[in-house]
């Protein structure tokens, strides 16, 4: 009787060492620097409104083998969970075994038969602790696993817009050759005329090899591109060569973002800080569990006999209870509860860390977006300009107003100011990808919303 009391009372403590994780709130402020007015899809991607980039980005999300083996990776994580909360249970085993001689193995001179079962007494928790740190850190794969899939989303869709641009480059630059030795032709045959010097052919020709440069430099990209492309998509890049690809998309209006705080807490890499912090404070409890006495209970049920005819007439049981309690190990148990009181401390400022380095991303997002629209708006404005100009100095070299130079830098400016034009362009629409990207909580499968505050392991 004292010794259920003792029990009861055990019981009734068992969890009184566990403390729930207290995390000190972030001063966040209220809003973005910038926020917009359009919705946000969980496939963000289909913002663009590209068919052809959804397909990738979908053939992507399938097919990337790094995804692939996170997603192995993640269901291993999901057994080892499965594992430690079969230890809070009871075992059963079949134990069966025989004796017989080696001049006559069909002789069997002694044989038993029957069940055995252990279970350890989980008093202080540990083993449900043990159970609940496997559970985290599950769901920390799950988080990591969700940043893998927005990170091959995201370059996917970079490598896309890489073979655009560069296909558009591809184009201009056809252009820019032909209109340059068109004007070839001309000042040639103003030079047979008398009207030029010879230098003013070769000027000519020099650019003509400056836009081959170019031409090379181009088709270089393209294939950087494609092979990134298929790169992510798991595919060779011969499977990409022949596909023809559109213009650079039209860029959607920021989206509305709303309050930081409750947006930020579905990115994965701030889920993955959370758990493993919860992952920590479960492995602190089972450090601590570590210091008081484990109970064991074990039964076995058998019989035996030397006549395997009679094996089945004499049955025997018993259980037996074990009480392990540690006396002395030269103060190992105290240092290894420190050092994880440290590691969780530790966690607990990053954790912090990751949600400010989460708001300065998007912040600095938002703020490159406005510098790269003033660039692209400023760049239109020039290219307009040094068209309007090229035209007029053209006028003017043929009714010999104006020198060739004039004509040849007017060129050059325009074939110039064409290619960063593209070049801007795609650095914006790049970066609008960024900011969907730091926006994103990852699960691409998901219908509803993540609700952070089932983030938790149900009781």
């Amino acid at each position: 009787m004292k010794f259920l009391s003792i029990f009861f009372l055990l019981t009734l403590t068992a969890c009184a060492h566990k403390k729930a994780v207290v995390i000190e709130a972030l001063n966040l402020p209220s809003s973005f620097v910038k926020q917009g007015r359009a919705g946000v899809d969980n496939h963000w991607w289909e913002s663009f409104n590209n068919a052809q980039l959804t397909y990738f980005v979908k053939r992507g999300l399938a097919d990337n083998l790094s995804l692939k083996s996170q997603e192995l990776r993640l269901k291993s994580s999901k057994v080892s969970a499965e594992i430690s909360g079969a230890n809070l249970y009871p075992d059963l085993k079949l134990v069966v075994s025989g004796t017989a001689p080696f001049d006559d193995i069909t002789y069997i001179k002694n044989a038993s038969f029957g069940l055995s079962s252990s279970w350890e007494l989980d008093v202080w928790g540990s083993l449900a602790a043990s159970e609940n740190k496997a559970y985290w850190e599950y769901q920390g794969q799950q988080a990591l696993y969700r940043a893998k899939a927005n990170l091959v989303a995201a370059n996917v869709t970079s490598a896309w817009l890489g073979i655009v641009s560069e296909q558009e480059k591809k184009q201009v630059l056809a252009k820019q050759f032909q209109r340059t030795k068109d004007a070839l032709t001309t000042i040639t045959r103003r030079f047979a005329m008398g009207k030029n010097s010879v230098t003013n052919i070769w000027q000519q020709q020099k650019l003509l090899k400056t836009i081959e440069v170019h031409q090379e430099k181009n088709l270089s990209n393209l294939f950087l591109y494609q092979q990134s492309l298929a790169l992510w998509l798991g595919i060779p890049t011969t499977e990409l060569t022949q596909v023809e690809f559109n213009t650079l998309p039209f860029l959607a209006e920021i989206p509305d973002m709303g309050i930081p705080a409750q947006v930020l807490k579905y990115r994965p890499d701030i889920e993955h800080a959370f758990a493993k912090i919860q992952s920590a404070n479960e492995s602190l409890s089972v450090a601590i569990s570590a210091q008081y006495p484990r109970i064991t209970l074990r039964a076995n049920y058998s019989t035996s006999s030397s006549s395997f005819k009679d094996l089945f007439e004499d049955w025997q049981g018993n259980l037996i209870a074990a009480l392990a309690m540690p006396l002395f190990d030269a103060g190992t148990t105290q240092l290894v509860i420190e050092q994880r009181q440290l590691a969780l401390k530790a966690l607990m400022f990053d954790y912090q860390q990751v949600w400010l380095q989460a708001m300065a991303s998007v912040n600095q997002v938002l703020i490159n977006e406005s510098q790269l629209l003033k660039v692209a708006k400023n760049l239109t404005s020039q290219l307009d300009l040094a068209k309007r100009t090229e035209k007029l100095t053209m006028i003017k070299y043929l009714n010999g107003k104006t020198s060739y130079l004039e004509l040849l830098k007017a060129q050059e400016s325009i074939l110039s100011i064409e290619q960063q034009c593209i070049e801007a362009n795609r650095k914006l629409v790049i970066n609008r990808v960024l900011l969907y990207r730091e926006l994103s909580h990852g699960n691409f499968t998901m219908t509803e919303p993540l609700n952070n505050e089932n983030i938790g392991k149900p009781s």
